[in-house]
């Protein structure tokens, strides 16, 4: 299953894989929601997961696919190839990790790996990891790294503009305990509004929309 909110690139993607593997069934999806109905009525080998979609953030989806009985090989195929987003996926139980303008074969390698039970990181994705692990100065944390899984989550929907009320249905949370998730957020990293959360997003490379994801915040 492939699951990515961009409608073109992901019918795109899941047109060539399926000419590659004749044998298996390509399943594109395009939201969180959506490939959470699929699994319940189907098992898969392996998913494709963007990391960042409308509806929920691809760490949680992630984090779900891994707990799940059985459990599928889940790859990130992102834009984001920063060390933090590459660690937080690993740790949420990715097997692959292969950046979004990577050549096709390398999501096919990827997925080969993943079949055979082994990790795989595409050439740019391991060479950024690589790179960002050792920018950071020895003791240094930026903010967001300070967050949990689910407080990043949160607080990357506040950046995109998102009441309470509707970051609650997208994660099927309660509103209460959204509100206590973003009163965290704010005691560890103090930034305390949408907009400043929006900023610091933008200014760090977190949201695919850049400057226009700011300004609707």
């Amino acid at each position: 299953m492939l699951v990515d909110d961009h409608a073109m690139f992901a019918e795109t993607l899941g047109h060539y894989l399926q000419m590659v593997y004749k044998d298996f069934e390509i399943i594109v999806v395009t939201s969180a929601e959506k490939a959470r109905e699929q699994s319940s009525i189907q098992s898969f080998d392996v998913v494709l997961i963007d990391l960042e979609m409308s509806d929920c953030s691809g760490l949680t989806l992630l984090a779900d696919f891994a707990n799940a009985m059985p459990s599928p090989a889940c790859i990130v195929v992102s834009m984001h190839i920063q060390a933090m987003w590459i660690e937080r996926a690993l740790k949420a139980g990715a097997c692959g990790y292969v950046a979004k303008d990577s050549p096709p074969g390398e999501i096919v390698t990827a997925i080969n790996y993943a079949l055979r039970g082994k990790k795989y990181l595409s050439r740019s994705v391991a060479q950024s990891f690589a790179e960002n692990a050792v920018r950071l100065p020895v003791g240094g944390k930026e903010l967001h790294t300070l967050l949990s899984t689910r407080e990043f989550e949160i607080f990357l929907q506040l950046a995109h503009g998102k009441s309470l009320k509707v970051i609650s249905l997208d994660l099927s949370l309660s509103i209460k305990t959204v509100s206590v998730h973003k009163h965290n957020i704010w005691k560890k990293t103090g930034i305390d509004s949408g907009a400043k959360i929006a900023r610091y997003c933008v200014e760090h490379g977190l949201l695919a929309g850049g400057t226009q994801a700011f300004m609707a915040a």
